[in-house]
């Protein structure tokens, strides 16, 4: 588990970096600069080519996941997989990019009325998917050769700054909003070439034609494997943003921009699993491929608890102070209304943290094509949700219907891998972990609201981090969590010393 602790406290770094740009850029510039139909749009070209890009794919991100470890040898350039990979995602793009032009009418008469801006600019969604198809491949191929770090530098630093330079460019009135557009899907292909340059740096940018996964006594299986991940992938992604997509249809950009404020906030409840999962995939693909069940299981649990332990305390950092942190927000009494979209969203976050790598697990063993069963369910109770709540409360209904959809989905994992491999991530110190929230959460009850707010942030912040940390320190929950708390110590105090 060292390895894994030190690439996903690296990670971790990355990701908070990035987060703290995001934060200036979606939670300060977005609403400062750009009105509420603007964000909507811009949220839903970003979201639906990724939802596009996952179609796209036919299943190369899991297929590298799960058969990368038959083909990898540097000597051989890993027998050609890259190449496999970029072709098949060429081959989905070129499919969707048709399937795109040829119901462009149909798509743009849903969303005439309450969306018109998003048919101006329908055919952006055909670039966007692009880079993220591709962006994906290789990240999911550089990842695999044990290099998660610089994936992760581009998508949540480099990108989110060149956005900031882009809003305040905008701001100034150098650009229209269109060239804002334009200007952000000209960012996105930037981080793609940027991402191909690191992979040729390591020397794993092996494009030379070669069919050898083609003709590999793998190729059948790749193919039947490929399927599944396509329906199973798409069906995932389908369930991550039903609500936006339904939302923009039912009540427009606007209230699609209120949400996505609400939702970024919610989402750095995820970061934990974003990290770790990343530098986890290695493993959990060779123990799969071993059936090395013992080893697999202590890391479904490890996984588990300091996912569960990293994810409460952005949590509690979060919903303590949620309306503090609207008051933080430009025109915040505008997406105030999206408070309770934050507590649903970071519900069904830390409920997904807490069951660790399910999905990981699931996905690269045999018994991948029960994930696809659970997804499709999933998929079709996620817009019965959406469409029953919306009707009936708005933005706070999309977020209900999606943390129903995310509990639902991991709960049926849980089960499923309880049953068939015996494995499952909970055990005491999750109980004991839980109580820990429960009581932070009634001292920030008992905290009297502060004159000013942003003394009220740090007075809240700091006494439930100290407790939280304390209680988890003490009571032993994660090995893994005092140990990466000694070292930060031992390095504070050697600091100290020079």
């Amino acid at each position: 588990m060292g390895l894994v602790v030190r690439q996903s406290f690296k990670n971790l770094i990355i990701i908070y970096a990035g987060i703290a740009i995001g934060y200036i850029n979606a939670v300060i510039l977005y609403p400062l600069i750009l009105n509420e139909a603007q964000i909507g749009l811009i949220r839903l070209l970003l979201n639906v080519s990724l939802m596009f890009s996952t179609f796209a794919a036919l299943g190369t991100v899991n297929i590298s996941a799960k058969f990368f470890p038959y083909f990898n040898n540097f000597q051989k350039r890993h027998n050609g997989f890259l190449f496999f990979l970029i072709a098949l995602g060429m081959i989905g793009f070129s499919i969707l990019t048709l399937l795109l032009i040829i119901f462009n009418n149909f798509i743009s008469s849903i969303y005439i009325s309450k969306a018109p801006l998003l048919v101006d600019y329908y055919y952006y969604f055909i670039p966007f998917t692009f880079v993220f198809l591709f962006f994906n491949i290789f990240q999911s191929y550089i990842i695999l050769n044990k290099l998660p770090v610089a994936p992760n530098l581009i998508k949540e630093v480099l990108i989110r700054i060149l956005t900031i330079t882009a809003l305040l460019v905008y701001f100034i009135n150098w650009i229209n909003f269109n060239g804002l557009v334009k200007i952000i899907v000209l960012i996105y292909i930037i981080s793609l070439v940027v991402l191909m340059i690191y992979v040729n740096q390591k020397k794993l940018l092996f494009l030379k034609p070669t069919f050898r996964v083609f003709r590999s006594k793998y190729f059948k299986e790749i193919t039947v494997y490929g399927g599944f991940a396509l329906l199973g992938g798409a069906s995932g992604i389908l369930i991550s943003n039903i609500d936006g997509v339904m939302l923009s249809g039912y009540k427009g950009l606007g209230a699609f921009g209120v949400y996505t404020i609400a939702f970024l906030i919610a989402t750095v409840v995820e970061i934990p699993k974003r990290s770790l999962s990343q530098s986890v995939v290695p493993l959990i693909t060779e123990y799969n491929k071993n059936n090395n069940f013992k080893l697999l299981n202590e890391l479904y649990k490890k996984t588990s608890i300091t996912q569960l332990i990293m994810g409460s305390l952005i949590f509690m950092g979060i919903w303590c102070n949620i309306n503090n942190i609207f008051h933080l927000i430009p025109h915040g009494n505008i997406y105030m209304e999206g408070k309770w979209v934050v507590f649903y969203i970071g519900l069904g976050k830390l409920f997904d943290l807490a069951t660790g790598c399910n999905y990981e697990i699931l996905s690269t063993s045999k018994y991948y094509k029960y994930d696809l069963t659970f997804m499709i369910m999933l998929g079709v109770i996620a817009v019965l949700t959406n469409m029953i709540f919306i009707p009936l409360y708005g933005i706070t209904g999309a977020a209900l219907a999606s943390a129903i959809s995310v509990f639902l989905f991991n709960l049926f994992r849980y089960i499923f891998i309880f049953i068939k491999m015996k494995l499952q991530p909970f055990t005491s110190k999750t109980l004991l972990e839980l109580l820990g929230i429960g009581v932070a959460l009634f001292i920030n009850y008992l905290l009297p609201v502060q004159a000013n707010f942003i003394f009220d942030i740090v007075l809240r912040s700091v006494i439930i981090l100290i407790f939280f940390v304390s209680f988890t320190l003490i009571f032993k929950v994660s090995k893994d969590f005092n140990s990466v708390f000694n070292m930060l110590i031992k390095k504070i105090k050697l600091s100290l010393i020079k």
